[in-house]
């Protein structure tokens, strides 16, 4: 079995680990990968146990599919099996693209966004040949309604690895030291936050809070800072190489918006102990408030001073919490049950068991 993982830099930028992880545990299990990455991503950066197939990204939706379907001949030179498209908006060019080999394809849904990319994708798959996973149970809901029996639609968690460490003593209760991550886009949410976090520097005016965008322009998010005497007690965080790690070292990870879209970062900071706030998602379904994660229901300025107050002053139920999300994460999402399922999917697309070297 040869299978070809075809990603964006929008998706790599936010799940390279989960493309390694998956890379690692597919090879263990005898599957040939090719991953097949924006040529200007980083070599470094890139899995060193599979083949790497580099296509040239642009802003266009429309020639970036172009684009893919050029890759057919390289990947029919490697003998690629079966095509899995890691982001929604690549979909369209990896069903055009598994038209042309005659492959089976494998679409993954991650964001709420993709939905509506789901119905415009459809009419180009074979039943039978064509299947959809989801991160979430209520993705996977969602998909279920849009599709024909014919094209299945499975439900496979993104995983993460347990951090050997036991990282839930951290936080701090003399300077609060925060990670908030967003889409870096001043709105409501963004201002409740920030009100909430005034009104905590009031009480510790050390606390420092560090903003990551998700690589985009955070001028108003400052300048909103700004406007609130706050610009001491905050940092704008670049997206460059150990990035993700220096996300993992704070007292406590902050989602102040409802994006919509599973990110492995949170699971990872659960799994590293890092107690995690974040502000109710109805697509996310790891986000169990008081055993995962401290949920504000409501982008609400006082409700998120409450929060930050209960950071610091019950320091101890906040470690608690950690503790009870690294148990679940352990326990509910391991790396390897995502392998798991994927290969069960890949051997059910192809009909065939894995051929074995002798």
């Amino acid at each position: 079995m040869h299978t070809a993982l075809l990603a964006n830099t929008a998706w790599l930028d936010e799940e390279l680990p989960t493309l390694k992880h998956v890379i690692v545990g597919l090879i263990d299990e005898q599957v040939r990968i090719a991953q097949v990455v924006p040529e200007r991503f980083p070599v470094d950066e890139s899995s060193v146990f599979a083949e790497r197939v580099g296509w040239a990204e642009t802003r266009w939706r429309w020639l970036n599919r172009g684009r893919i379907v050029r890759l057919s001949d390289r990947l029919n030179e490697l003998g690629v099996d079966l095509i899995h498209a890691l982001d929604g908006r690549l979909w369209m060019g990896a069903a055009a693209l598994a038209e042309k080999l005659q492959r089976p394809l494998v679409l993954n849904a991650s964001s709420w966004m993709d939905l509506k990319e789901a119905d415009r994708v459809c009419r180009k798959l074979v039943p039978g040949r064509a299947a959809f996973t989801a991160t979430t149970e209520p993705l996977c809901a969602a998909l279920r309604e849009r599709m024909d029996e014919s094209v299945p639609v499975e439900l496979i968690p993104a995983g993460v690895y347990r951090s050997e460490a036991d990282e839930t003593q951290r936080l701090a209760t003399d300077a609060l030291c925060a990670i908030v991550s967003g889409n870096g886009l001043h709105d409501p949410a963004y201002d409740a936050l920030l009100e909430g976090m005034a009104q905590l520097v009031q009480r510790q005016p050390q606390a420092q809070f560090f903003f990551d965008g998700q690589d985009s322009d955070q001028h108003h998010v400052w300048r909103a800072a700004e406007a609130r005497g706050l610009l001491s007690n905050i940092s704008l965080i670049p997206r460059r190489l150990g990035h993700r790690e220096l996300l993992l070292r704070a007292d406590v990870l902050l989602h102040p918006q409802a994006l919509g879209k599973s990110r492995t970062l949170t699971l990872q900071a659960m799994a590293a102990g890092v107690p995690v706030v974040a502000l109710a998602d109805r697509w996310l379904d790891y986000l169990i408030d008081e055993q995962t994660a401290w949920v504000v229901s409501q982008p609400d300025a006082d409700a998120w001073g409450a929060m930050l107050r209960r950071l610091v002053e019950q320091s101890d139920e906040a470690r608690a919490l950690a503790a009870k999300a690294r148990e679940w994460v352990v326990q509910d999402r391991p790396a390897s049950r995502q392998v798991e399922a994927i290969l069960t999917l890949y051997r059910g697309l192809l009909d065939e068991p894995i051929k074995f070297p002798a």
